[in-house]
């Protein structure tokens, strides 16, 4: 229901009458113009037409004009408003052109980390850790800079044996405790493997020291159809901290011959 307000005010003097034309009905109104002596009515004006109005172009009739009885015309697009009406709910694809997502898949992240890791591995670049002589530890490695989490910082780099191999090597090392023992054992796929990195070389990931709370993690990386051992910061890493991981050793021989490793 649509309510009207009533013209109430007895000074103006409006006679409004209706005409219907070919299925137009216009409204029509007195203006009145006041002179001295009296009043005169100067013509009836058409207000509005309930469909259409006599011009050539849509309506776009500026607010400063001041004719009232505009030769502009309305064009109003009846069957577009019946067709939005019956279909209110409008796809937004239909306002709004398409576009492809400029995020990246899950899988697209993890294909980059894997090149950037190789690509690390392959360059055997070692910056940012250094030696360091702990008390009761002997050498380990610290960091020479800050890492962020999930970071790659250096690789366990050695020689890639099968198990059956290094159980040979590790009683002959066992016999010289001088030596020592820089052996890593895992499983990749359905073959155990072993990283030999016993004999002294230049690179640090075999001198990275244990703790069962450790603030790098080992992932195992495919290169070439092969396995290796690299260290990723478990946490971000503030420079001057000594770089640790889990070995993950819990025999009980080991624990005898190593108590470090509880720690």
């Amino acid at each position: 229901m649509v309510k009207k307000k009533s013209n109430k005010s007895s000074s103006q003097n409006s006679s409004v009458s209706n005409k219907r034309s070919q299925g137009s009905i216009k409204k029509y109104c007195t203006k009145k113009k006041t002179s001295d002596n009296n009043e005169k009515v100067i013509k009836d004006m058409p207000l509005v037409s309930d469909t259409t109005f006599n011009s050539k172009a849509d309506f776009n009739q500026s607010p400063l004009s001041s004719k009232l009885n505009s030769s502009h015309k309305i064009s109003l697009n009846v069957k577009h408003i019946n067709d939005t009406s019956n279909n209110k709910q409008q796809k937004v694809t239909a306002f709004f052109p398409i576009r492809r997502s400029a995020r990246k898949t899950k899988n697209i992240v993890n294909e980059e980390k894997q090149i950037a890791l190789k690509e690390a591995i392959a360059s055997q670049n070692e910056d940012g850790l250094k030696i360091t002589v702990f008390p009761n530890k002997g050498r380990g490695i610290i960091a020479g800079k800050d890492f962020a989490r999930g970071e790659y910082v250096v690789e366990y780099s050695g020689e890639l044996i099968y198990i059956q191999e290094a159980r040979k090597r590790e009683a002959i090392y066992s016999q010289d405790t001088s030596t020592g023992c820089y052996m890593y054992y895992f499983k990749y796929g359905s073959t155990h493997y072993c990283i030999d990195a016993t004999p002294e070389s230049s690179r640090l990931g075999r001198l990275v020291n244990h703790s069962r709370f450790g603030n790098l993690v080992p992932k195992v990386v495919e290169v070439a159809g092969l396995p290796r051992i690299v260290l990723i910061a478990k946490c971000d890493i503030k420079r001057d901290e000594e770089l640790t991981y889990d070995y993950g050793d819990r025999s009980k021989e080991s624990l005898i011959n190593h108590p470090w490793l509880a720690y």
